[in-house]
């Protein structure tokens, strides 16, 4: 009797079909809602700051609640889709969001709010791993990685979103009003993956419950697909003791690790900094709300075209390089964000637009140096390991930023500080590349 195919043998060698192309754009409008989530805060907090009489230090500490929820969302949340179901927790995390969304519109207290900011951001983190994993299981082999790609260009159109209803909402309506714009985008997200997101075939197989084959022929039945006669036969348990994720990396990388978590360290505390602050600053300047917002549309909108100019010019210039250009251009454009006379509207805008494009292109080039670095038997170890090193730098950027600006910096030598540490992650870029064993294919390219 000849081997049973398992379902992702038959999803990842099969063509795409509309409802698997159906199930991406819902977890693409899912991430971009979570995009806006994110950034609603740094968009209400010059009213916020004014209407409570706090001060910019302790404001930051609200800043900080939301990348320590995601980073405890993303590592102690997100691992219940492997014993509940992504489906499952998708629409637990999606209710949740809603609701706390929801309870941030009565907020009048800074330790509520803060509490708010810290759950909102573990549901966030762990809904972060369930789109990846499902958007990954439910496309085919030839474009998973492309529609990973795309599914990361949804954070950016949920913050240029966010950027247009804080234009519109905020100045009539109050720093309420953002929030519930949130909410009610959670509630349709909710709604849509109700109705229309299946259970991953690949996590029903690996339950094997007693209804798996005919739970399984459903889904593959939605997507075209040809159906089971039977489960595949369960794979054999591996004997041996597992190791962390240390363990697997070779000694010989452990140099080049190291100067990727610092790289990516550095580099979230500037860019955590700026995704908490930027309205504030660019509120310094002297641009009202209105522009506040335009400023944000533009913005994101230039992280969108960074996404998909770093990933289709890095095997051209080399992964190490596009990092390198893009972290020293975010440096001039923070820097030129600083140096923009108060009051002069455009440059605001723009050189807030040029910040967001270097920023998410930099962020870009350096998942992909640090994918590069590893051969396939390290690489989500190693790049497990350097993300968790960047959160800890985006929840010490907002804090820090919090802290100088409340010490009176002023806002050209704040933007000057923040801009002048990307010469650290350039050169453990380039370092790191340096020290890349020469038997990596991936790392031919620079």
């Amino acid at each position: 009797m000849s081997e049973a195919p398992t379902p992702n043998d038959i999803i990842k060698h099969s063509d795409m079909s509309f409802y698997q192309a159906m199930v991406i754009a819902i977890c693409v409008l899912t991430y971009a809602a979570d995009g806006l989530d994110v950034v609603t805060l740094s968009y209400a907090a010059p009213l916020i700051i004014g209407e409570w009489g706090i001060s910019p230090a302790a404001f930051g500490l609200v800043s900080s609640a939301t990348p320590v929820g995601i980073a405890i969302g993303s590592i102690f949340i997100s691992p219940l889709a492997d014993r509940i179901g992504r489906r499952t927790l998708t629409l637990w995390l999606l209710g949740c969001l809603s609701t706390f969304l929801f309870a941030t519109t009565l907020c009048n207290s800074l330790i509520l709010l803060l509490v708010l900011r810290l759950v909102t951001g573990m549901a966030l983190g762990a809904l972060v791993v369930c789109l990846n994993v499902t958007v990954t299981e439910y496309s085919n082999a030839k474009r998973s990685n492309f529609f990973v790609g795309i599914l990361h260009t949804g954070y950016s159109a949920g913050g240029m979103l966010c950027g247009a209803l804080a234009a519109v909402l905020i100045e009539p309506y109050g720093w309420r009003s953002i929030f519930l714009a949130a909410a009610i985008l959670n509630v349709i997200s909710f709604l849509l993956n109700l109705v229309l997101l299946s259970e991953s075939p690949s996590y029903l197989l690996s339950r094997r419950g007693p209804d798996a084959l005919a739970r399984i022929n459903a889904v593959l039945a939605r997507m075209g697909k040809p159906l089971l006669e039977r489960l595949p036969a369960a794979p054999e348990e591996q004997s041996g003791k597992r190791k962390g994720s240390w363990a697997i990396i070779p000694r010989g990388l452990w140099a080049g690790t190291a100067l990727l978590c610092i790289g990516g360290f550095v580099f979230t505390i500037s860019g955590g900094f700026m995704a908490g602050w930027r309205p504030q600053m660019l509120a310094f300047g002297g641009l009202d709300m209105t522009w506040n917002g335009v400023a944000g549309v533009t913005t994101y909108g230039a992280g969108i075209i960074a996404h998909l100019i770093v990933g289709g010019l890095a095997r051209r210039v080399g992964e190490g390089r596009i990092a390198v250009i893009f972290l020293l251009g975010m440096a001039a454009s923070f820097i030129f964000l600083g140096a923009v006379p108060t009051g002069s509207t455009a440059g605001l805008v723009a050189a807030s637009t040029l910040s967001g494009f270097f920023n998410v292109g930099s962020y870009t080039a350096l998942i992909l140096v640090t994918l590069n670095y590893y051969d396939v038997g390290a690489r989500n170890a190693g790049l497990g390991i350097m993300m968790g090193f960047s959160r800890v730098g985006g929840i010490i950027g907002p804090l820090l930023g919090g802290i100088v600006i409340g010490a009176d910096f002023g806002r050209f030598w704040v933007m000057f500080l923040f801009g002048a540490m990307m010469v650290i992650p350039a050169a453990t870029a380039i370092f790191a590349r340096m020290k890349a064993p020469a038997r990596t294919p991936e790392l031919a390219h620079g």
